[in-house]
């Protein structure tokens, strides 16, 4: 029998591998679709890839192809530019997908679709400690607690076990002197400091050496606190977790240079303004960004809250369910839950379902990041500005923002022609070694993410 305790190499390398290929996959799709082939485009087999695959109600396949469209040449049609690229929606893709977007959008019917406006409860109604997915019945459950109704309240340690000779444990990024918090695995000052919300980020709270050389690097020992200093009030001595902005950007006291605004949602040298957390579509308007994990408002769920329930408001629906004839069914539902809302919504095809995955594979990630920068493709500065990252990683997170909102997208799973399995694996390799808890989890989960990463 297959034994995982077999394997040789470390769970985090195996996460890096699945996930590389899966961003392959990716680069792969759009670069070298293998879906449709370009080789014997015309405006009929266009046509095919566009119209109801599994039906709607209004018909099938068949009846859509009773009227085939005249053959149009695409290459004369959407020409390509100098860049061998056409701009579809103002925005170039490789010719060959160009002209198949540009060419499918030009002759596809837009088709009648139901759309399921979930009514399900959750239990305990997530004990106000997460978001209940009205489709499925489920808590999806903000970090820190767990269990079917969010009821379980784990312990997230900042530190592996320690031993005599590394009392805090082997480094990992949370590494934590001073105050852990268990709900993120991320470490602040704490009680009893002038600012206990300020972050104690890796060397900030341990004893730095000096060079033992010119101009060689500082090096940190890992096996002793600084909390004389972090914690001190003496402005002669380089602090943290006391001192003033305005004294410190005077020049009136001294900190320890070390000590860094990493985390997400604060901004200034020393963490003094509270700005924006950065979210998945900012939680759409329906909803409060609390590190990376949207709090839903009532009535939505969704990574980005952007799902209404049958306790929302029509008007407030997003862009992709609107216009809808809403029809309420007739038939009751089981007792606790409310009536599933049925609306009738024209769209054109492809028509995409995003997955609502468990926030393990997300909104976890992205809330318990240590470092503001990592897997996001931007942050927000003192004035609430967005500030756009340049980094790769962030690109993934735009795609599914991207997808999220799309005209294209659908909440029926039978309409579907393609599924969207949205695990941030770019975040998992960002912070394979974020925390111990995390470590644990690649365990857990290992083969769950590899399934549906790659």
């Amino acid at each position: 029998m297959f034994s995982i305790q077999k394997w040789k190499c470390s769970w985090s390398l195996v996460l890096t591998v699945a996930s590389i290929l899966a961003l392959a996959s990716v680069v792969h799709l759009f670069l070298f679709p293998s879906l449709p082939s370009f080789e014997y485009f015309s405006a009929r087999q266009v046509q095919n890839a566009c119209v109801p695959i599994n039906g709607s109600i209004k018909g099938g396949k068949n009846d859509v192809l009773q009227n085939p469209q005249p053959f149009i040449n695409l290459d004369v049609r959407f020409p390509a530019d100098l860049h061998k690229a056409v701009v579809y929606r103002g925005a170039p893709w490789k010719a060959e997908i160009g002209r198949w977007l540009s060419g499918c959008n030009s002759v596809a019917k837009a088709v009648k679709v139901f759309e399921i406006i979930g009514g399900k409860s959750c239990k305990n109604d997530c004990s106000g400690q997460g978001i209940c997915n009205r489709e499925l019945g489920q808590c999806r459950c903000f970090h820190g607690f767990s269990g079917e109704g969010c009821s379980e309240r784990l312990q997230l340690d900042c530190n592996f076990p320690g031993s005599k000779e590394q009392p805090y444990g082997r480094w990992v990024v949370s590494i934590c002197a001073a105050h852990c918090d268990t709900t993120r695995a991320m470490c602040f000052c704490g009680e009893g400091t002038k600012y206990p919300n300020r972050p104690v980020a890796e060397a900030c709270g341990f004893k730095v050496n000096l060079p033992s050389e010119p101009e060689g690097p500082k090096m940190t020992d890992w096996t002793k606190p600084d909390l004389d200093n972090i914690f001190t009030t003496n402005s002669s001595i380089p602090g943290w977790c006391n001192v003033n902005p305005a004294e410190a950007y005077a020049s009136k006291v001294r900190f320890k240079e070390e000590c860094d605004c990493k985390y997400d949602c604060l901004w200034g040298q020393f963490c003094e303004v509270p700005v924006l957390c950065t979210c998945i579509n900012q939680c759409s308007g329906h909803g409060h960004c609390r590190g990376g994990f949207c709090q839903c408002d009532n009535g939505w769920y969704g990574i980005d809250c952007s799902i209404p329930s049958v306790l929302s408001v029509i008007k407030d629906w997003p862009q992709w369910l609107r216009p809808a004839q809403v029809d309420v069914p007739d038939s009751p539902q089981h007792v606790g839950n409310l009536l599933n809302l049925n609306a009738v919504v024209e769209k054109k095809r492809p028509l995409i379902y995003v997955y609502d995955l468990p926030p393990e594979f997300n909104s976890l990630l992205l809330e318990g990041r240590h470092f503001k920068f990592e897997c996001i493709n931007r942050i927000y500065d003192e004035n609430n500005v967005t500030l756009w990252t340049d980094q790769l990683y962030g690109s993934q997170m735009a795609f599914y923002e991207s997808i999220l909102a799309s005209s294209h997208r659908t909440l029926n799973g039978e309409e579907a022609d393609f599924f969207f399995v949205p695990v941030l694996d770019s975040c998992i390799i960002t912070r394979a070694d974020d925390a111990p808890h995390l470590s644990m989890e690649v365990q857990k989960h290992a083969w769950a993410v590899i399934s549906y990463a790659v």
